[in-house]
């Protein structure tokens, strides 16, 4: 009887142990709050290792699988815009450089080459740099624009610039002008407040500019004092004192250069100034002009017929105008057109027309191509134009000089 008690003792407990066995996957599951039962897992665990069977690892040590994957969730690049063509290209550039007659010019150029078509992508290439050239060019107006506003609202900015334009400080400005100018110009730029900035520094800078670039050749230095002494009375700076200086110097450096001036003779200046009054005696606002104050800096002027001011404007003959720019006069079979032809120079007229073509471009001239005694006389200053000179009138002198060129910068000034 004991012994059959402890037989169903150890089977109960076989039982209990069984069914605790039986509910330890739920309860774990109830456990870590999955709520997965025992079967889900167990199939969970069968899939997972039936993928795994079926994954073949490369050489390299990726899976095939895995590497499948990736690739289909790389996404696909978008397609490349479409190359514009060659009329778009060719409105973008008229766009930027806006209308006129130069802009139909270039449409009518620009529309005779796409009709030949662009097989080797020549014009293509040719239309796509010019509108990044104009793009440059306005990008850089753009910049300057704004150096300029920067430059006009600071003043400290502002001379600032002026003193880089400079390039040296006053005091070897000044001793460079005294050296090679006089003494008396340094006196007085000093006198007016000179300090490397300013308008005055900006008038030094050029005129020692101008004096380095040896433009009027032996008369250069006469010609850089004039500027400066001109400069100087123009600016309203300077004293009483001042200002007889500046002008008495102006007066001694044009005798200067008047002295090495070879002009006209007495008599032929004579029958000049009377051929000059005798046209003025004839013609509506006119008047003679003497041709012994127009003083040419570095070079002579030989005149061969009458100089006289039309509504204030100096006037000189085409013959004269031709000689002095090295050319010829031809006029054509119309007997309307006259044209001076000159090395690197080619000027068109019309009688009676201000509009004249200089090198094929328009230009439009003070007065119009006038006619007294069959001969044709153009505006002096239309002449200056077309050989790079100025002129500028001191008393009763009218100087001639050739027109200064901006100072070159070093590489190394460039890089500063």
């Amino acid at each position: 009887m004991k012994r059959m008690g402890q037989k169903w003792l150890l089977m109960l407990m076989s039982l209990l142990m069984a069914c605790s066995l039986l509910a330890w996957p739920v309860l774990a599951a109830v456990g870590d709050g999955t709520g997965t039962s025992a079967g889900e897992g167990t199939s969970a665990a069968g899939e997972e290792s039936t993928e795994n069977s079926g994954e073949t690892q490369q050489p390299d040590g990726e899976i095939e699988g895995e590497a499948g994957t990736e690739e289909e969730s790389v996404e696909e690049e978008p397609a490349e815009e479409p190359e514009p063509t060659l009329e778009q290209l060719r409105d973008e550039l008229l766009a930027i450089m806006g209308s006129g007659e130069e802009a139909e010019s270039i449409r009518a150029n620009i529309d005779r080459l796409i009709a030949l078509g662009d097989p080797s992508g020549t014009l293509r290439t040719y239309l796509e740099g010019m509108i990044r050239l104009q793009q440059l060019r306005y990008e850089e107006e753009q910049l300057q624009a704004t150096l300029e506003q920067l430059e006009t609202s600071d003043s400290t900015i502002g001379a600032i610039g002026e003193a880089v334009t400079a390039l040296e400080n006053p005091d070897e400005v000044l001793a460079r002008i005294e050296k090679e100018i006089s003494d008396q110009a340094a006196r007085l730029l000093e006198s007016a407040g000179y300090d490397g900035t300013g308008d005055l520094a900006l008038l030094a800078g050029q005129v020692l500019a101008y004096l380095d670039a040896g433009s009027a050749g032996v008369d250069s230095a006469d010609m850089a004092a004039i500027l400066l002494f001109q400069g100087l009375l123009d600016s309203g700076v300077l004293t009483d004192v001042g200002i007889v200086t500046a002008t008495d110097a102006i007066t001694a450096h044009f005798s200067s250069i008047a002295g090495r001036y070879q002009g006209l003779s007495s008599t032929t200046r004579q029958k000049l100034e009377a051929a000059s009054q005798d046209i003025a005696g004839r013609a509506n606002n006119a008047g003679a002009l003497n041709p012994g104050t127009l003083i040419v800096a570095g070079s002579t002027l030989s005149l061969t017929n009458p100089v006289f001011t039309y509504s204030g404007t100096a006037m000189v003959s085409l013959k004269d105008a031709a000689a002095f720019l090295g050319g010829k006069v031809v006029e054509m079979a119309d007997n309307a057109t006259v044209v001076i032809q000159a090395p690197g120079a080619v000027l068109e007229m019309t009688k009676g027309s201000s509009d004249a073509y200089f090198n094929d471009k328009l230009l439009k001239m003070e007065q119009p191509v006038l006619s007294f005694d069959k001969v044709c006389y153009l505006p002096l200053a239309t002449m200056l134009r077309c050989c790079g000179m100025e002129q500028m009138a001191v008393g009763n002198y009218t100087l001639l000089y050739p027109a200064p060129q901006p100072a070159v910068q070093t590489t190394a000034e460039q890089e500063g």
